[in-house]
């Protein structure tokens, strides 16, 4: 049921100052657990700090162990996403397993647990859609994490929250542990997972169920003095409804949870996609990041933790302390004399003249305020932002009429799936809901994997086209974007045909003008994510008014 223990001291040994290929050179031990040691190393080849998982030398010989092993490097190497720690080598040789990865600054979800208790309910929304986001990733590519929970959680001090630790992971095309065995941790195991039946992503929801419950609720729902005890509890018993525990936790957020922790696979959300879309749903909680835990002890070196074998994270610089408070003043100290007495009243004028004065100073402020206007345009106090057809959004007043318009992500050159479930949201009418993109590391190259994401806007017949409006508030500014007219939609970009207009460092709403065209379909392509962050495409609502 367990890891194995970690093995005694004399086992291991000083690598400080050591090469690992010829290139890596140990600085530190920060971490050991079950399977592995990890060290805080330097890459002497691109000169960047790195962290080192090294499998226990009495492991390294045993063949299951090292298949496990070399197979979390090559399940998480596969994974690009912000949110899952990037595996950037490998090294096998006479008998030691390493695997070099991503050196991750912050602290885990168990460091912050263990030091705050609880969380405020927007916290933990927060911190779970983040979660559902990067296991959706991990879905898409056929892998099931199967050990989430809090000390796999980082919370980093660039406010990503990453998943670590894809070291018992299982490919879902292939079942590489045998039938009956019990990988992960005790008390986040989904009840497949202790009776030993087939697991899938939705395994991964129901811990992160469990996890979002000891977020809100301070205890995970079951518990026992044995791990058998514990992990039994899950197939005879429902958890306690955590609006029992703390009934200032938020309805929605209840109702989240309790999906999540369904007995019956079948019953849980379908994917981590609509769990991360429930999760957003509950509301005060931010859809693009996270907030920074901050170690209790500024010192602290969160990785010294036992795990099993997460990835290092290094304590947050120290928090700026808030001003000095002013002190009262002292006991004694003069009060201040009392106001003087009003003067007596003077006699009355006559405001007459000064009043009419006023007034035509004001009408001839007015005069020239329109005669400006008129003259410069929009410019004299900067233009209005285009009102959303069929919102009524922008500066300009109302949207006005709209085409009936669905949305669907568009990503023919990536993995095919851009938040698909949230892409309605774009055309729903509010402001206060959007599309989001996948997150990326470089705003223009995509990370070199294609040249854009977007969304296709379909009507419900060809019709002609007027102003096509994006608004994608303030977040997402200095976008570049194209816009591509069909007949219907084409399965490719290539499909599509030309772009019949575009914009570069767009800051806020934009408006496209389509006038004169005919079409059932649009393109909305966008290939510079800009200059916010994250960096990811935003579209709060997009119109297209009738031509």
């Amino acid at each position: 049921m367990a890891d194995p223990p970690v093995p005694p001291t004399t086992e291991r040994f000083d690598r400080t100052g050591d090469l690992l290929a010829g290139r890596y050179r140990f600085e530190r031990r920060i971490a050991v657990g079950g399977m592995a040691e990890v060290w805080e190393a330097v890459d002497q080849v691109l000169d960047r700090p790195v962290a080192i998982k090294v499998l226990h030398p009495h492991l390294a010989g045993d063949q299951a162990f090292v298949e496990r092993f070399r197979r979390e490097a090559i399940a998480a190497a596969r994974l690009t996403h912000p949110s899952i720690v990037a595996i950037y080598d490998t090294h096998s040789s006479e008998g030691e397993e390493a695997i070099v990865m991503e050196l991750v600054r912050g602290v885990s979800l168990r460091t912050h647990l263990d030091d705050k208790g609880t969380l405020p309910a927007p916290e933990a929304v927060t911190i779970g859609a983040r979660v559902a986001e990067a296991l959706a990733t991990a879905h898409r590519a056929g892998l099931v994490h199967r050990d989430i929970k809090p000390a796999n959680i980082l919370l980093c001090e660039d406010e990503r929250v990453m998943v670590a630790d894809f070291g018992i992971a299982k490919l879902t095309d292939a079942d590489h542990t045998t039938e009956g065995t019990m990988l992960g941790t005790a008390k986040y195991l989904a009840p497949e997972q202790v009776s030993g039946t087939a697991v899938d992503a939705r395994t991964d929801l129901y811990s992160l169920g469990i996890v979002l419950y000891e977020m809100v609720c301070g205890r995970v729902p079951f518990s026992g003095d044995t791990d058998t005890a514990t992990v039994l509890a899950r197939l005879h018993q429902d958890p306690t409804p955590p609006r029992q525990i703390r009934p200032e936790i938020p309805p929605a957020l209840e109702a989240v949870i309790l999906h999540a922790l369904e007995r019956d696979a079948d019953d849980r959300p379908a994917s981590a996609d609509a769990m991360r879309t429930e999760l957003l749903a509950v509301g005060g909680a931010s859809a693009h990041s996270a907030p920074v835990a901050s170690a209790a002890d500024p010192t602290f070196l969160e990785s010294t933790t036992p795990s099993d074998g997460t990835s290092v994270t290094l304590p947050p610089p120290p928090t700026i302390p808030p001003p000095p408070r002013v002190p009262p003043p002292p006991a004694g100290r003069p009060r201040a004399a009392p106001a003087p007495a009003p003067a007596p009243t003077p006699p009355a004028r006559n405001w007459t003249g000064p009043v009419l004065l006023t007034g035509l100073v004001l009408v001839a402020l007015v005069v020239a305020g329109i005669l400006l206007a008129n003259a410069f345009g929009d410019d004299l106090f900067g233009p209005d932002e285009p009102a959303v057809p069929g919102v009524g959004s922008g500066g300009g007043g109302g949207g006005g009429e709209a085409l009936t318009l669905t949305a669907a992500a568009f990503d023919p050159e990536g993995d095919g799936s851009e938040h698909d479930d949230e892409a309605p949201l774009a055309v729903d009418g509010d402001l206060a809901t959007a599309w989001t993109s996948e997150e990326y590391n470089s705003r223009e190259d995509f990370q070199g994997i294609k040249p854009g994401v977007g969304l296709v806007l379909t009507l419900d017949q060809a019709a002609e086209l007027g102003e096509l409006v994006v608004d994608t508030g303030e977040a997402f500014v200095g976008w570049t974007a194209e816009i591509y007219v069909a007949a219907s939609p084409a399965s490719d970009l290539a499909g599509w045909g030309d772009p019949v207009r575009t914009q570069e460092g767009v800051e806020g709403a934009a408006s496209f003008d389509l006038t004169g065209r005919e079409g059932g379909a649009v393109l909305l392509w966008f290939t510079d994510l800009g200059t916010g962050a994250p960096t990811r495409a935003v579209v709060n609502e997009v119109g297209l008014s009738p031509g």
